[in-house]
């Protein structure tokens, strides 16, 4: 699954999170943080065990016959480092294309700011030997870069992993600086999608403290399955193997059973546009006042590492979701 920093969401076989916006993608992951903490939130990391925290690592490979001598290059061309080349030429192209996609389908729901930002580009896109146990991407937004990284497992898991980051890179984006003079310091909101995350900085220490996040859940759910069906529409094949991965198998069903009861429309206005309202008022109509807070949060739970948890929030968010189904009908 996916990590995202803020200041991001990462796939993973386990959860991440660090600040400055980023997610990790994961198998049923969670991300989670310390309230105290030193570094800006990541997003989107995809991982394939749940619960790990840390940051991202990895060999990057740069070869170039134009800064190196031919000796060196013969250093280097080591079947290792080709196949990172192979592997970073594959990330890059896959982002691109899926990019594209994304922008054909589901442009119009992108604001003029975010179609700023896409159109500048990712700052730095990434193919990496090993970025943590667990996972295998990640995505990092902050006010002035975004990243992605992604293992180099296969060609498929990276084509995945690269496509769950694209989704991160392409949906609402924003960071929010609130100066605090008096405190030393300033707070950040960041977010990414779905995905609020907030935290002060400190501006003697440099540090970072009461890091609070909301909509994590909701926006892997949706980031996952949007994912998903794009590998369909590439290929059933591709599609039906991503699905049996069971990334984020609670949230992106969830997901789901909420999209066909708040329309498709809804969702990606919330998730690209940032037009948390709509959805809010939408769910609030049909579960009742301040459901929807209690929705999130379930989603939230889903991703957890606990699994009890897990399955208790899902049965939770399946009640709401029932309770609004009726009520639709009922309309």
């Amino acid at each position: 699954m996916s990590e995202i920093s803020s200041g991001g969401d990462s796939m993973d076989v386990s959860g991440e999170t660090t600040f400055g916006g980023s997610e990790t993608e994961t198998s049923e992951a969670v991300g989670t943080v310390s309230s105290e903490v030193n570094n800006a939130s990541d997003l989107g990391i995809e991982t394939g065990t749940p619960g790990v925290e840390g940051v991202l690592t990895g060999h990057e490979v740069s070869i170039s016959s134009t800064e190196t001598t031919h000796g060196m290059n013969q250093i280097l061309e080591t079947p290792e480092t080709l196949e990172l080349a192979h592997a970073q030429a594959q990330v890059e192209s896959v982002h691109h294309s899926a990019l594209a996609s994304i922008l054909e389908r589901d442009g119009a729901y992108i604001s003029s700011q975010d179609h700023a930002r896409i159109e500048a580009g990712i700052t730095s896109i990434k193919a990496l030997d090993n970025i943590g146990s667990g996972k295998t991407g990640g995505y990092h937004f902050d006010s002035k870069n975004s990243s992605i990284r992604v293992a180099s497992l296969n060609e498929a898991q990276r084509e995945r992993s690269t496509i769950h980051e694209t989704h991160h890179f392409a949906s609402h984006n924003r960071e929010i600086i609130v100066p605090m003079p008096d405190k030393g310091g300033y707070m950040v909101h960041n977010t990414v999608g779905t995905r609020q995350s907030s935290w002060f900085h400190s501006a003697n220490t440099g540090e970072n403290f009461g890091y609070t996040e909301r909509g994590r859940g909701l926006n892997e759910g949706i980031t996952t399955m949007l994912t998903n069906r794009q590998l369909t529409e590439m290929s059933p094949e591709k599609g039906r193997e991503a699905e049996q991965q069971q990334i984020y198998g609670h949230a992106v069903d969830l997901t789901t059973a909420l999209e066909s009861l708040v329309g498709e429309s809804t969702l990606k206005d919330a998730y690209f546009g940032g037009n948390m309202q709509a959805l809010e008022s939408k769910v609030d109509s049909l579960a009742g006042e301040k459901e929807f807070g209690h929705l999130r949060d379930c989603l939230d739970r889903t991703i957890s590492d606990n699994y009890a948890e897990r399955v208790a929030a899902t049965r939770e968010a399946q009640e709401i979701l029932a309770k609004m189904s009726e009520r639709n009908k009922a309309s």
